[in-house]
Order: C-alpha cells, then structure tokens, then sequence
C-alpha cells in the first residue's frame, strides 16, 4: 500500500521469509516428491529464454511434490528455494515435462493438442515466516494467504478443484 511497505516486503522475499507455493500442471507423469536442482543461464546474450546450463548457471533449486496425475499430464506443487527468472519453466523442460501451454519453454503439439494459449503456472499461495522480528510486518508471521483455484487445476482436476475451493 505504500512504498514503506514495499521495501519491507522485497527484502523479506530477498531473505526467504516470504514463501510461495505455485501449482502447475506439466505435460509428462511425476509422481511422488523431489527437487529440481538445475542452474539457469540466458540462452544468448540479449535473451530472455533461459536455460539449464551447468558450467555457467546461476544456482536454480526447485521442490516439488506431485499432487495427482492423469497421463498425460500431472498437477505438481512447487516451493522455490531459489527465485531465477523463468526458474520453473527452464527447470521442467530440461526434465522433460514441460509447463502445458508454454508457448516460449512447451511441446507446441502438447499446447495444440489440449487448446492452451496461457501456461498452467499460478503463484496461488504465500506463507510468512519471519525467524527474526519483522517490525512493522510481524503481524503477518505465520499467517498464509491464497489466491481462488486457477482455472486450469478446474479444467484438468476437477475433483482435486473442488477440495480446495475457497
């Protein structure tokens, strides 16, 4: 609400006490739980694609835990221990289950094939967790906020969407 308040809440994400959760849905069948422990670099110089790039990456490190899946595709959740432009979208490509409806990191077929224009990719909900006072944030500490249930998790979970309706 003002640029006090924006300050504090950049440098609480700089510091990882702000903790989001994004939901997905990726072409391909995951199952279970891991992390994603991959560097990102540009593409080329002037790019704004990333890519994997072990030799001269930044540290990129995704968790993610699959929630259901239904070949050919799975709803993941995805915790970033990182936060690199385009981390998500780079990372899952590499592992071979792209982002449905990626049109700059997807399979073009996969997009296609299920009439996807817009990337199934939604930061749906944020955690505060301060482990040093916070000042004028602490009010938020341990308190989580959430988005509605993206259209996509309805379209392609509906069972799922309706348990964590709000």
């Amino acid at each position: 609400k003002n640029m006090l308040s924006a300050a504090l809440l950049g440098k609480a994400m700089q510091q990882r006490m702000i903790r989001r959760e994004y939901l997905a849905v990726v072409c391909g069948t995951l199952t279970g739980s891991g992390t994603v422990h991959a560097p990102i670099a540009r593409v080329k110089p002037g790019d704004v694609r990333r890519q994997v790039d072990f030799l001269c990456g930044d540290d990129a490190i995704t968790h993610y835990k699959s929630l259901l899946c239904h070949a050919p595709y799975s709803l993941l959740s995805l915790h970033l221990e990182t936060g690199r432009t385009h981390q998500i979208r780079a990372q899952f490509r590499h592992a071979g289950c792209p982002l449905l409806g990626d049109g700059k990191y997807g399979r073009e077929k996969d997009n296609r094939a299920y009439g996807e224009k817009g990337q199934a990719l939604c930061s749906w909900r944020l955690r505060f967790v301060f482990d040093t006072p916070a000042g004028a944030l602490e009010y938020l500490n341990g308190k989580s906020f959430r988005t509605k249930t993206p259209e996509f998790v309805e379209k392609y979970f509906p069972a799922f969407a309706e348990r964590i309706k709000m």
